[in-house]
């Protein structure tokens, strides 16, 4: 009779061990998802700050020679500050569900990977 509670024992010790094994390796796996996303956000906002920064200076240099060909700066600048805004209008009504769609799935798929 000892012997079998001994084997109960000893197979309710693997058990224990089994799953203090398998809670660490999903803290790891976490733990590697987690700074995987995080370093994509981070390289992501590090490119579209640079893109913004070119995107600034080539609309500047836009501006100013659209406005030299219409014979007044000012002119350049609201022509380009126009088509920013149509730009604008058409991402917010138009692009607004499809990049909620688009960076959801992005998450999830990195998340997924990772794990």
């Amino acid at each position: 009779m000892s012997e079998i509670i001994n084997e109960i024992r000893s197979y309710a010790n693997l058990t224990r061990q089994y799953f203090d094994v398998k809670v660490e390796m999903i803290r790891v796996k976490s733990k590697i998802a987690i700074s995987s996303f995080v370093s994509s956000m981070i390289i992501g906002m590090i490119i579209a700050v640079l893109v913004g920064v070119a995107l600034i200076f080539v609309s500047f240099g836009l501006a100013h020679t659209i406005g030299q060909k219409l014979g007044d700066p000012a002119y350049g600048y609201y022509i380009v500050g126009g088509g920013y805004f149509v730009i604008g209008i058409l991402v917010f009504v138009l692009g607004r569900a499809f990049l909620k769609k688009y960076i959801q799935n992005e998450i999830i798929s990195k998340l997924d990977e990772e794990l």
